[in-house]
């Protein structure tokens, strides 16, 4: 994409007769969003130039018409590895095409927590891994449903972080989320001024989409804060955390059971609070002397390894 540039933009904007003060606006806005590192769009049909898509599209993806369960996705089933199935949710071609954009040229540039190493560059499991080596307790939890808790209100305030503005935060929101099952919690309960705007009203608020190419770098932005909390305190237990997509790890060099189960509920209380269910199946802890598998890597030495089931 061409770089914005103000002078160029003010000069256009005076050929067509547009008023200083209001070009004056533009171009400080514009300005904003680049100190943010992100390409300046001021409107949905500027998006829809920007990304090679129709209007009309955008504007029936964000008004969700027709309003079924199904639109604007395809859905199908995967098996997991742990058993169970996984449903994907891969988004029509216009949609796939503006949700590309938006990772490409908006959400590639923004950095998520450290404690993250999934779905952004230089990320990868065996990096994961490797800040867990060599630790004598290990704490595991796994967040149910991950993208699914993760509502458009919250992907709209990573797009306002941006300073786009609020109208557009909300459109490019409905563009990443498709309609959820959740009714419960004011996550879950629409209080935008602007659904009123182009006929946007949709009772119930949307949610990440399995199959999305937006929704992996979406929710490492949406988990940000989840993220912070988890790390200072790990690091007031002298722990180590990490986050890989919905996998969260913490090793300790010294601890005990009762204090690692104390913890435990430390976690999980912060995570719940960021609106995340744990999985507490898939909840252990790891003692001295057990094999310690950290994102399907061995951790018990001073480098992760492959389990042997898996070499063979």
């Amino acid at each position: 994409m061409t770089r914005w540039n103000s002078h160029e933009y003010y000069e256009n904007g005076k050929k067509l007769g547009v008023e200083d003060d209001y070009l004056s606006c533009l171009i400080d806005h514009g300005r904003a969003i680049q100190e943010k590192k992100a390409p300046v769009i001021f409107s949905l049909a500027h998006l829809a130039k920007c990304s090679s898509t129709l209007y009309s599209d955008l504007h029936n993806f964000v008004s969700r018409k027709p309003r079924t369960k199904d639109f604007p996705y395809r859905h199908f089933p995967i098996k997991k590895r742990s058993g169970g199935t996984r449903w994907i949710s891969v988004p029509v071609s216009p949609l796939w095409a503006v949700q590309s954009w938006i990772v490409k040229n908006i959400l590639v540039d923004v950095v998520p927590h450290h404690c993250s190493h999934a779905y952004a560059a230089g990320c990868s499991p065996k990096k994961n891994a490797q800040e867990h080596c060599r630790a004598n307790w290990l704490l595991k939890l796994d967040v149910e449903d991950f993208f699914g808790n993760v509502s458009e209100k919250q992907v709209f305030h990573v797009f306002r972080s941006l300073n786009y503005t609020p109208l557009l935060s909300f459109e490019m929101a409905r563009l990443c989320t498709k309609l959820g099952k959740h009714t419960k919690g004011s996550r879950w309960h629409s209080d935008f001024k602007w659904v009123e705007i182009g006929r946007y009203y949709c009772g119930k608020v949307g949610c990440l989409p399995q199959g999305a190419p937006t929704s992996p770098m979406l929710s490492n932005l949406v988990s940000i804060s989840m993220d912070e909390k988890l790390y200072q305190l790990a690091t007031q237990h002298r722990a180590n955390y990490t986050r890989y997509a919905d996998d969260l790890t913490f090793s300790f060099a010294s601890s005990s059971r009762s204090e690692v189960s104390a913890f435990k509920s430390q976690v999980i209380s912060i995570v719940r609070q960021s609106g995340f269910p744990v999985n507490a199946s898939k909840t252990k802890i790891v003692p001295p002397g057990a094999r310690k598998i950290v994102t399907g890597l061995i951790v018990n030495e001073t480098s992760p390894s492959l389990k042997k089931e898996y070499r063979d």
